[in-house]
């Protein structure tokens, strides 16, 4: 197992990143401004009784990709912030950022 934290600094954004290489899978992950934001292996049910907001994104591989990628699911708590499934992660982000 390696596991990458890194910064991405994006347009306006600064956000967190953590890759966790397993064998045969990386698990990929963005933080910022009290968000997150996966790759598939999230289940966005877990958060249904909690504040948080989150979502997952399918099929991406790289960190750039799950930046780029169209939200699938969200926690029913991003939902109440405006943050939908089609939305793409980065401007769930954006829209996050102005609530801090």
């Amino acid at each position: 197992m390696e596991v990458l934290q890194n910064k991405l600094i994006s347009e306006e954004l600064t956000l967190n990143s953590l890759e966790i290489r397993l064998k045969g899978t990386t698990l990929l992950l963005l933080e910022g401004y009290g968000a997150f934001f996966m790759c598939g292996a999230l289940d966005c049910t877990v958060y249904k009784e909690r504040e948080v907001v989150c979502g997952r994104a399918l099929g991406v591989k790289t960190i750039y990709e799950l930046y780029n990628a169209e939200i699938r699911d969200v926690s029913s708590y991003a939902l109440t912030k405006g943050i939908v499934p089609g939305m793409k992660v980065y401007e769930a982000f954006k829209k996050i950022r102005k609530e801090v």
